[in-house]
């Protein structure tokens, strides 16, 4: 009897630092995105910008609202004893504000800022059957408490000896998305090959990450590579059915009828250099299809300050303003739009919030020119 009862005791103590540690790394795990960038917001003099750019921080401001409201015991909010249930209940508040958004507001853009050329080429997506398909799933995985509990357990370990990138391709955690296969094929109206029933020629993802990003339109293509220093992303890519490529000479040997950089040129230290490399690994008739978030705030994970080698020349104060930016760069790079789209950059959730999001600028590139010595 005894024995027993101190079992119960050791599971109890045990419990109460496990719910501990997980309220803790849940709080540090919502906001890692946003230490990451906050040095290089001091350049965006407009406080709207700097919010806007990471979505989740407009739900966090009334989320806060309701944290002070629930943490007095006087004004009838309910206020859980234990940090696993707080958790628990702050999630709730979490996804019950995601529920009242209008996910419409990911793909619109103030038509108004823009130049006739940009005016003409945007392609106005919506929310599709697919997208909801991996918010559905998002929101089903973050209620999956175990399983939470042991991501946040397992990134509270392994942080000291890994990087986040290969926390997550050996976890199998924080897929992302960008577009569907049916939006993918919007955007690509314009360009010089039209997708249809027939499958078209060679796809490279560079800097696939777990490869899940393209591999909802990679369909498209015969062949399907892809480019990814970390290790662990490397082994979950082959799984997949990539063909893994050099990641310093994949465009040197062969040309792909389409090269991707989905949420690269922001994370690499030198997004100029591997730009011009992709012009010369297009094929003739290929595209380049880029997805940049905006604000540009470049984090590069593996350097040692974070800061890339090189930056891309992108002004302005508005996300129309930074796409005309960024479209007037790329021409000097040799290459012409052929259509853009703004979509969001999703990522599945976890203790915290069912899935986050950031404001993606989406482009499909076409090889115009001789491009610059790479």
């Amino acid at each position: 009897m005894r024995a027993t009862f101190q079992i119960i005791c050791c599971s109890a103590l045990i419990c109460h630092a496990l719910a501990v540690e997980v309220h803790k790394c849940m709080k540090t795990d919502l906001f890692s995105y946003i230490k990451e960038d906050q040095p290089y917001c001091r350049r965006y003099e407009s406080p709207e910008l700097i919010t806007n750019n990471w979505k989740p921080t407009l739900l966090q401001e009334r989320y806060n609202k309701l944290k002070m409201a629930s943490s007095s015991g006087s004004n009838g909010f309910y206020r859980p004893r234990s940090a696993l249930a707080r958790a628990l209940y702050e999630k709730q508040s979490n996804d019950r504000l995601l529920q009242e958004f209008d996910q419409n507001e990911w793909y619109r853009v103030n038509q108004d800022r823009l130049s006739p050329e940009l005016h003409k080429k945007f392609v106005q997506l919506h929310p599709d059957e697919e997208t909801k398909v991996f918010l559905s799933n998002s929101i089903d995985k973050s209620s999956w408490v175990w399983t939470q509990i042991w991501y946040l357990l397992a990134k509270a370990v392994l942080k000291h000896f890994w990087s986040i990138t290969d926390i997550n391709g050996w976890l199998g955690r924080g897929s992302m998305f960008v577009l569907s296969e049916a939006q993918v094929r919007q955007l690509l109206q314009n360009s010089p090959r039209k997708p249809n029933d027939t499958r078209l020629g060679a796809l490279v993802d560079v800097g696939a990450g777990d490869g899940e990003v393209s591999r909802r339109f990679a369909n498209l293509y015969s062949i399907n590579y892809a480019t990814e220093i970390s290790a662990s992303m490397q082994k979950t890519l082959a799984k997949k059915g990539y063909t893994l490529l050099d990641t310093d000479d994949w465009w040197r040997e062969q040309q792909f009828d389409c090269v991707c950089m989905m949420n690269l040129l922001d994370r690499c230290s030198k997004p100029v250099t591997m730009l011009k490399q992709a012009h010369s690994a297009i094929a003739p008739g290929g595209v380049l299809v880029i997805a940049l978030v905006l604000p540009y705030k470049p984090y590069v994970e593996v350097t040692a300050d974070h800061k890339p080698e090189e930056r891309l020349p992108i002004s302005g104060m508005t996300f129309e303003e930074q796409v005309t930016s960024f479209v007037k760069f790329m021409r000097s790079l040799g290459f012409e739009l052929s259509s853009w789209a703004r979509a969001p950059y999703l990522c599945e959730g976890d203790f915290a919030q069912a899935y986050y999001w950031l404001d993606d600028s989406v482009y499909v590139f076409e090889p115009a020119a001789a491009a610059p010595d790479t």
